[in-house]
């Protein structure tokens, strides 16, 4: 290494020792390693990369450049489909250190194993009160009524352990890989194949060490975005898995509007894409960055409507007849995420670029620039922007169209033809590809023009050519009768007549050199906003200055664009959604609905550096 290396090399070593230690931007800050005034680490050598550059953060590609990767090397993981418990019987369930299978009742185990509920409940009292029915219990199993009769048919059971990761071959770590965190020891985890109508339970087991990856803690929480499920098993920041423990959720797989639609809720408030990552308080950046992520298709309840022509059912011979084919061959998940690495080729989050965290390796389903043979047919692909920080723009190398049938997890009213996809943190976007009309061999690339130097956001400049991404290749492969169809109309869009209740401002904003909603770093013990179960309200969501991107996430109900920066939203943005990408300067009018269960939900900033330091409110349904 030359000098400059070495320091680069150093400072990345001793970032690495801070975050073992599990400190957080106060912590430091009382340590006198943050400068008050900006905000960044104090440029002394072997602390902070601003003694090397005299800006904040180094540019990852050219300040800083991972070791060489050659694209192209390795065939695309499929993700790896989730089966439930053995037999589906939840006496199969681990049940850790103690209590029996799942119940219904109340939260089984002790202080030092067993469910994290109960430890969360003895840790922190006012959670007793966060929901409607103490030490956390399930709203939708065992309590009747409309809401509370969702007993689980479906049983799963995952483990969050470390495990070494091949991101690529080429890495010094070769096919030894590095050490990782991930839900079943893999990066994504596994994919969830789920119904609507058919309610389905998750225990999640925390078996993470002590001893972190040079980031990362290993307190979990694991949030199901963006389903309508139960606060308790919402994945809330504030709803922590200790290690050595267990947390159970349970996902009743409706639809929005039980309350006032009936049955299981209006299947026009369905969602398709959503995933899952952990949402731990002050370190979620960091623990999807080791790997805490995975997705979930959830499909239509079998005659959802009565028109049997729609409805998506991961069936090409009924409903829409999207693209799925046998085992989900041609139904597609694919998770972007960025890394940078150090000079020895071992993945490094960079503690002080608090403006986000960018890398200059692109990542497709845990692997660098991967390859991916498709048949001569029509494809779905559910496209997942995993973060931690950066927003990609979307073009195909033959110059050929997106079909987008999706956003957000919502499908549109109808197929909307785009020659790029902007698409920012946590944003989902499934397309349709059609391959039938190229000829075997034909290589398509996909490619990210957005170009993007710091966590703040896109320059606004496009890239020629671009940064490769993800390689198809059409085999001459047969598959047998391609039955999906591209239907001119899909979902219709639910009413939003409903009369406001309230009006609410929101902005997004610094606060001496902290990220702030109106003025005000979050504070686990601060409820923002308390809304009537029910009620719809009008929220104005301000981007408050600056040069920053922050795409805006409200979990639990989906909301509706009413106006960005004064104008109509564009087609593809005009359907429900559950992140709001809130360019510089901007202003979005949005309507919400707060419907069926009650409890706390948080809202933030999505690019988890921002939420990380305070960029986040909390509100309740009652």
């Amino acid at each position: 290494m030359n000098q400059r290396e070495k320091l680069i090399q150093r400072t990345m070593d001793v970032q690495r020792e801070i975050t073992q230690a599990g400190l957080k931007r106060r912590d430091l800050l009382k340590m006198g390693l943050l400068s008050a005034g900006t905000g960044m680490l104090l440029p002394i050598p072997g602390l902070s990369m601003r003694a090397a550059w005299a800006k904040s953060c180094p540019v990852p590609g050219e300040d800083i450049i991972s070791p060489y990767t050659r694209p192209w090397v390795e065939e695309l993981p499929r993700l790896t489909e989730k089966q439930t418990v053995l037999d589906n019987d939840p006496h199969n369930f681990d049940c850790g250190n103690g209590g029996d299978y799942p119940s219904p009742g109340i939260p089984v185990g002790t202080m030092t194993g067993g469910d994290s509920k109960f430890r969360l409940c003895e840790e922190y009292p006012e959670m007793h009160t966060m929901t409607p029915y103490s030490e956390l219990e399930h709203q939708c199993w065992g309590k009747g009524g409309a809401l509370g009769n969702f007993p689980p048919q479906k049983w799963y059971e995952m483990r969050v352990k470390q495990y070494n990761h091949v991101w690529h071959r080429d890495l010094p770590a070769g096919m030894a890989g590095q050490p990782a965190w991930g839900f079943d020891s893999q990066i994504p985890g596994p994919m969830f194949r789920t119904r609507y109508g058919e309610p389905h339970f998750v225990r999640i087991h925390n078996d993470l060490p002590a001893t972190n990856l040079g980031f990362g803690i290993n307190k979990i929480t694991t949030h199901l975005h963006n389903m309508h499920t139960p606060s308790e098993s919402d994945g809330n920041p504030l709803f922590t898995n200790y290690s050595g423990h267990y947390y159970d959720y349970c996902y009743p797989n409706v639809y929005a509007g039980v309350n006032q639609f009936g049955g299981i809720g209006n299947p026009d408030e369905a969602l398709g894409t959503i995933w899952y990552h952990d949402h731990q308080l002050d370190f979620t950046a960091q623990n999807v960055y080791a790997g805490l992520f995975g997705m979930n298709s959830i499909y239509d309840a079998w005659g959802a409507y009565s028109n049997p022509s729609m409805g998506d059912y991961g069936d090409e011979t009924k409903g829409w007849r999207l693209p799925c084919g046998e085992n989900y061959e041609f139904d597609v998940g694919l998770v972007f995420h960025d890394r940078q690495f150090d000079p020895r080729g071992v993945d490094f989050f960079p503690l002080a670029c608090f403006d986000g965290a960018i890398g200059d390796k692109m990542t497709v389903n845990g692997k660098i620039q991967p390859y991916m043979p498709v048949k001569r047919r029509k494809y779905r692909f559910r496209m997942l922007n995993g973060g931690p920080s950066r927003t990609y723009e979307w073009f195909l190398s033959n110059g050929a169209p997106f079909i987008v049938i999706a956003n957000d997890g919502n499908l549109l009213p109808a197929p909307v033809l785009m020659r790029s996809v902007r698409q920012t943190v946590a944003e989902r976007f499934d397309v349709i590809m059609d391959f039938s009309r190229y000829a075997p061999g034909t290589e398509i690339i996909l490619i990210n023009r957005a170009e993007q130097v710091d966590g703040r956001a896109p320059s606004g400049k496009l890239l020629s050519p671009g940064m490769q991404v993800l390689k198809f290749i059409v085999t001459s492969d047969s598959f047998g009768t391609d039955y999906s169809r591209i239907p001119a109309k899909l979902r219709p869009l639910p009413d939003i007549r409903q009369p406001i209740s309230r009006s609410r401002t929101w902005k997004f904003d610094r606060e001496n050199g902290e990220w702030a909603v109106n003025g005000q770093v979050f504070d686990r013990n601060v409820i923002a906003a308390t809304i009537p179960e029910g009620t719809a309200e009008h929220w104005s969501i301000i981007n408050g200055g600056g040069s920053w991107l922050h795409p805006v996430h409200i979990h639990y109900e989906e909301h509706r664009i009413l106006s960005y920066n004064r104008k109509a939203p564009a087609p593809v943005d005009a359907g429900r959604k559950d992140v709001l990408r809130l360019e510089t300067g901007a202003k979005a009018e949005i309507y919400m609905r707060f419907r069926d269960y009650k409890g706390i939900y948080p809202m933030h900033c999505h690019n988890v550096v921002h939420e990380d330091h305070a960029m986040m409110v909390m509100w309740k349904i009652v």
